[in-house]
């Protein structure tokens, strides 16, 4: 189990690290590239396809000071929940290197979109999604769409900190955390036993280890 989530998280910088030392022609690379950005950028914020293709460099990419965050406005989500995440330093840094180096090649005009499409305008997730779900296989030999990144990183999550709901429901945008719990309860179990005996092993160790003797002080052979 722990080897497929250590392939799935490591997806993004495979696919960095075989496009850097790719030998096709720039657009094909640059395509490979997005789907590495896209992978990243759901992993740590798992987000629906409808807003993943829409996203916007200048209006859902916001910096403050020196981190980056996602933004999207209620208007813009299904469930009225508004998105702002603080985005982690490697996401920043694939988002960066995409859009840097590779984002350019599949511009056809002036755009602002993070993943763009004909004329300038995003690319739709009917074609965004099926490329996202065709890669994550290609690098990690996993049936996956676009969606499963939601439930994937609640399970993730979960099984590393058994219980804590309110913090998928946050990441997830469900209103109720019953939503939240109706997917995920139970599905932490076996983590939930293995935290609680490891607890338990280190206060046995505790408990069982011999006392050190005190130190003498320098009075104590007069």
């Amino acid at each position: 189990m722990h080897s497929k989530v250590a392939l799935f998280l490591s997806a993004p910088e495979r696919i960095r690290a075989k496009v850097d030392k790719d030998k096709r022609a720039p657009r094909p690379k640059a395509v490979e590239a997005q789907m590495g950005a896209a992978i990243a950028l759901l992993q740590a914020a798992p987000i629906r396809s409808k807003n993943l293709a829409a996203l916007d460099l200048t209006h859902n990419l916001v910096s403050r000071g020196k981190r980056l965050y996602l933004i999207v406005a209620e208007a813009d989500v299904r469930n009225g929940e508004p998105i702002d995440f603080e985005l982690p330093a490697q996401t920043v840094e694939i988002l960066a290197w995409y859009v840097r180096e590779h984002r350019p090649h599949l511009l056809k005009g002036p755009s602002d979109a993070l993943f763009p499409g004909e004329n300038g305008a995003p690319k739709q997730p009917g074609a965004l999604a099926p490329q996202i779900a065709k890669a994550v296989f290609r690098y990690t030999g996993m049936a996956f769409n676009a969606h499963l990144f939601r439930h994937a990183g609640g399970k993730i999550f979960l099984d590393a900190r058994p219980g804590q709901y309110e913090v998928m429901r946050r990441v997830l945008g469900h209103r109720s955390i019953t939503t939240t719990t109706s997917i995920y309860a139970g599905a932490e179990t076996r983590s939930a036993g293995s935290h609680f005996a490891a607890v338990i092993a280190e206060r046995r160790r505790a408990l069982e280890a011999p006392a050190k003797p005190a130190r003498k002080s320098a009075g104590d052979d007069k």
